[in-house]
């Protein structure tokens, strides 16, 4: 497989507007190679009780600057256990989404999540530069 690029910068991004996504602000996690631009967001408002957020592995995410993006991996698998159950996305409706970024590095995990009563989802998205790779309802 190609390498996705050499990573340049992990961060996370706060109210941010997705063009071509309507007038949703969405917040989590953009990280840049020199080649492209990945970001696994969630929408960052509160609607009422919901509890929703995202959490990344327990890795020094500097330590991946630098490396070879190898691939990138939607899963259902949990590199951090004990970040899943605090975040107690579970208890009610909604879910967590993991996205694996495989590199020369290693393996590091972004999350995205929400627990709510069945009426307050929201809306995540993986991007790939500004091709939608993930577009479901947590």
């Amino acid at each position: 497989m190609d390498s996705l690029g050499k990573i340049k910068k992990i961060e996370e991004v706060f109210d941010l507007k997705v063009d071509n996504y309507g007038f949703r602000r969405m917040g989590g996690y953009k990280v840049e190679t020199d080649v492209h631009v990945i970001q696994v967001l969630i929408q960052n408002y509160q609607s009422c009780c919901e509890s929703w957020g995202y959490f990344s592995s327990d890795d020094d995410l500097s330590h991946f600057v630098g490396a070879e993006l190898k691939e990138i991996d939607l899963t259902d698998t949990a590199l951090n256990k004990q970040k899943v159950e605090e975040s107690d996305y579970y208890s009610d409706g909604g879910g967590i989404q993991f996205v694996d970024f495989v590199t020369t590095n290693g393996v590091f995990q972004l999350a995205v999540y929400n627990a709510h009563n069945g009426y307050y989802g929201h809306d995540i998205l993986v991007l790939k530069d500004n091709e939608i790779i993930l577009d479901e309802t947590l």
